[in-house]
Formats: structure tokens, C-alpha cells, sequence
């Protein structure tokens, strides 16, 4: 309680408890951004699904969704931190070694074939993810971690599969992990291992939903080329990275599903897994 009382302002904080780490998460201590407020405002009225907001919830019902969430990859067999308290508006979590952005991080200068590995694991753990009929919902190497050569997700805030189709939340899952992706790939190669990393293990329908943002946001291209070494911050950057090598790349794997060729040649390369 007293390091409960101690971490009253604090999003996230850290604590010692009994020898070993623990990360102490709050829902009630800063307000909504004012973005995600207009998000969801708007969410409504959004021409295509995957565009919406998570469905909005109060502090108890943010920390309800983290643990049921957490609790369901736990039982799809993937690891996730261990649950030492429950509070109302908060919740305490076990440390996890070797989060990915770290690691990408150190390797980054000292062994770059080592670093796109990460970068190929993570796309390739995302597609086990939604295989098992999951989403993450908001995937990032911060959010992921190694354990013992196992893979495992933190962070469990977003619910886009309660506000779209579970295959259009897990299109935009593929889609913000290739921001990242495609901005810290090192080597020529990376996005084309990781899509295929993807593939091996994701469900058909995901990658067709994928090819639905991807088109619907392929007019934005052209304009935001025209800026991006002028006044596009990094979130768009990314965006722009991203959404142009998804668009050569879809193409190329048959992963349209307006045209039955198309469609064909996608059953050829993934097999006749579900949709």
C-alpha cells in the first residue's frame, strides 16, 4: 500500500517489493489525451472499420481489459507478465527481461544481421498471435519481449476487435508493426523476411484486410512524398515508409482479394488456411 500511496501521480513506475522488480500501472493518474477523446468522438462516423477507436472505458474498465486480455494470450501459450495485485484503477506486474526495443537498440551498432533478426522474430511472433485468433492491438517492439527463446507481449490497452471484425483489427495490428519495421530495418532484405515470417504463421484473412488499409490509404502517398523531407514529423514518416513497401509487396504475393487471380495465387502461396 505504501508503494501504491508513493506512486499516486505516476503512470508507470517501478518499485522494489520483497528482492524483486515490479511495475506498478495506473489508470487514473493523468486524463485523456485530448486526441484519443476526438478518436473516439469520431470513431462513429469512420468510412472504414479499421480507422475506429478501442471502445472507450473508465479506469476500472481499462484495468478489467488488460487482465482479460492478458490472461488470453497466457492461455494461447504466450508469455506474459505475472499479476501481483489488483486494485480498483491499478495494477501491479512482474518484470520482464529483454523487452525488443532495448535490445534493437543495443545491437543496432554492433551487429546489424542480429538487430533485422529481432525485427523478423517480432513479425513472425505477431502472426502466431493472430493465428491463435488474437489481436494485440497496438503491436510495438516496447510491448514485446524474449523469454528463454519465447516470445511474449505487454502492455494490453487497446480492444480494436470489440469496435471492428477481429480480422480488420488484426490487419492494423501488421500495419503499425511495419512502421516500425520499415523504419529500423538495416538490411535490403527485412521487410520481405518479416512479411513472409508473417505469412508462414498468420491467417490469409488478416493479410487481405492488411491490403484493404493499405489501398485505401495509397492515395495519401503521393502527398505525403511531396513532404516528407520538409515537415512530416516521424508518425507519418513511418506511415509513408510502411504503407509504400506493404503496397510493392502485397501486390507481389497475390494478397489482393478483389480479383480472384489474385485470390488464387494468395491460396497457392499460404495454403487454404481460414480466412
Amino acid at each position: 500500500m505504501r508503494l501504491l500511496l508513493l506512486s499516486e501521480e505516476k503512470r508507470i513506475s517501478s518499485a522494489i517489493l520483497d528482492g524483486r522488480t515490479v511495475w506498478i500501472k495506473r489508470y487514473d493518474a493523468e486524463a485523456r489525451h485530448w486526441g484519443k477523446r476526438l478518436h473516439e468522438l469520431l470513431s462513429p462516423v469512420m468510412p472504414k472499420s479499421f480507422l475506429r477507436a478501442s471502445r472507450r472505458a473508465d479506469a476500472s474498465g481499462m484495468v478489467d481489459r488488460e487482465i482479460r486480455k492478458m490472461e488470453a494470450f497466457r492461455q494461447a501459450g504466450f508469455d506474459v507478465p505475472d499479476l501481483v495485485y489488483r486494485g480498483r484503477t491499478v495494477i501491479v506486474l512482474s518484470h520482464v527481461a529483454d523487452i525488443v526495443e532495448h535490445e534493437l537498440r543495443r545491437l543496432r551498432s554492433v551487429d546489424p544481421d542480429e538487430h533485422d533478426e529481432l525485427l523478423v522474430g517480432a513479425a513472425g511472433a505477431l502472426g502466431h498471435v493472430h493465428g491463435a485468433g488474437l489481436c494485440h492491438g497496438r503491436p510495438h517492439p516496447r510491448d514485446m519481449f524474449m523469454s528463454g527463446g519465447r516470445w511474449g507481449f505487454v502492455d494490453f490497452e487497446e480492444e480494436p476487435e470489440a469496435a471492428m471484425p477481429l480480422r480488420a483489427a488484426q490487419g492494423r495490428d501488421i500495419w503499425l508493426l511495419f512502421m516500425q519495421i520499415s523504419a529500423n530495418a538495416m538490411l535490403q532484405d527485412t521487410e520481405e523476411r518479416a512479411l513472409a515470417a508473417y505469412a508462414q504463421a498468420g491467417p490469409k484473412g488478416a493479410l487481405e484486410q492488411l491490403d484493404s488499409i493499405v489501398s485505401f490509404c495509397s492515395p495519401l502517398l503521393p502527398p505525403l512524398g511531396l513532404l516528407e523531407n520538409a515537415v512530416l514529423g516521424k508518425d507519418l514518416r513511418r506511415l509513408l515508409k510502411a504503407t509504400r513497401y506493404l503496397k510493392r509487396a502485397l501486390v507481389s504475393i497475390g494478397a489482393h482479394s478483389d480479383a480472384s487471380a489474385s485470390s488464387r495465387k494468395t491460396k497457392a502461396i499460404f495454403g487454404n488456411r481460414d480466412a
